[in-house]
C-alpha cells in the first residue's frame, strides 16, 4: 500500500523541473514579443495572454525555480561535497571541461554587456523580431506608454480638441466616465486596444503646416517634441507628420554625417552619430544645424 507521506526529494525536483520548463516557454515567448509600447498599445497577446502576463508568469516561474534548485542543493549537499572531496583526492580530472564550461559562460555575459558576434546576432535578431509586429504605422503609440496618459492629457499632447474628441468616440458607442481617466483604461472597459481609440479621433489632428518649418529654433523645437515619443517614430513618419519634404530632410541628414533612412527610427538613427532622438528632429527641420553629440559619441 502507498505511504502517504509526501516524497521531498521527489517534490524538490518535480519542482525544479516544472520552473524550468515554465521558464524555457516564456522565455521564448518574450524573446519574439513585440517591444512594450507596442504591446501595450495594440493590447498584443499570445495564446489569449498579455504581455505583462507572460511577464509576471516568466518572473514567477523564475523564483519557484530559484527555490527548488536551493532545496535540492540543500537536500543533496552532503552527497555533493563528498563528491568534491572524492574528486579533490583523486586528483580533478575534468580540467578541460571545467575550463571550456567556465570560458564559455563568462563569454555569453559579456557579450550581453557588450554585444559582439557571433551572439550578437541573436540580439540583432531579437530586435529584428520586435520590429516586424509593426504592420502599420499606426501600431507605434505617438510617444511612449501614450495609453497611460488620461484622455485629457493625450488630447492636449496631440493638440486635438477634447470636446470633439469625447464626442467622436461617444458617437462610436465608447463608454467612459470621464476625460481624467487613461486611454488603456476606457480601452479595457470596451474591450478594445488604446490604438483603436486613437484612430477614432486621429483626424481631429491639426493638418501639417509647412509655412511653418522654416520658424523653428532649437528651443521651440525642446518645447513643442521633447518628450513626446518621436525617438519611437520612423524618419518618414517624422516628415509626413510636419510636411517636410523627405529630399529636404534627407540632405540635411547628410550634411551632419547621417546616411538617412527614412524607415529607421529617430532613436536608432541619433544613436549612429552618438546623439539624442531631439538633436536629430533639429538638424532636420533647421538648416546647418550640428547636433549635441555625447562624449563617448564625438
Amino acid at each position: 500500500m502507498a505511504s502517504g507521506k509526501i516524497h521531498t526529494r521527489g517534490l524538490t525536483s518535480f519542482f525544479t523541473l516544472f520552473g524550468f520548463i515554465i521558464m524555457a516557454i516564456t522565455g521564448l515567448v518574450l524573446y519574439v514579443e513585440p517591444a512594450g509600447r507596442v504591446a501595450y498599445w495594440t493590447t498584443w497577446s499570445m495564446l489569449g495572454l498579455t504581455k505583462t502576463q507572460w511577464g509576471n508568469i516568466h518572473i514567477l516561474s523564475s523564483i519557484l525555480f530559484i527555490i527548488a534548485g536551493g532545496v535540492h542543493i540543500y537536500l543533496n549537499w552532503k552527497p555533493l561535497m563528498n563528491y568534491f572531496k572524492d574528486k579533490a583526492r583523486r586528483g580533478v580530472k575534468l580540467r578541460r571541461e571545467l575550463a571550456i564550461s567556465s570560458v564559455l559562460s563568462v563569454w555569453v555575459v559579456v557579450s550581453a554587456i557588450w554585444p559582439f558576434p557571433p551572439l550578437s546576432y541573436l540580439l540583432d535578431f531579437n530586435t529584428w523580431l520586435k520590429d516586424v509586429w509593426v504592420v502599420q504605422n499606426e501600431y507605434e503609440p505617438p510617444f511612449g506608454h501614450a495609453e497611460l496618459q488620461s484622455l485629457k492629457t493625450f488630447t492636449t499632447k496631440m493638440d486635438i480638441n477634447l470636446a470633439r474628441a469625447t464626442a467622436e468616440l461617444k458617437a462610436n458607442g465608447i463608454k467612459f466616465s470621464g476625460v481624467d481617466e487613461t486611454l488603456e483604461t476606457i480601452a479595457e472597459r470596451n474591450d478594445i486596444a488604446p490604438m483603436e481609440l486613437y484612430l477614432m479621433i486621429k483626424k481631429f489632428e491639426p493638418e501639417p503646416e509647412p509655412e511653418k518649418l522654416g520658424q523653428y529654433t532649437p528651443e521651440t523645437i525642446e518645447v513643442e517634441f521633447a518628450g513626446t515619443g518621436i525617438g519611437n517614430k520612423s524618419i518618414g513618419s517624422v516628415c509626413l507628420r510636419l510636411g517636410l519634404d523627405t529630399t529636404t530632410a534627407a540632405s540635411r541628414l547628410r550634411a551632419v554625417g547621417i546616411t538617412p533612412d527614412m524607415e529607421m527610427t529617430m532613436k536608432a538613427t541619433a544613436e549612429t552619430i552618438g546623439t539624442e532622438a531631439i538633436e536629430i528632429m533639429k538638424a532636420m527641420l533647421i538648416e546647418g544645424y550640428q547636433p549635441e553629440r555625447s562624449e563617448t559619441g564625438k
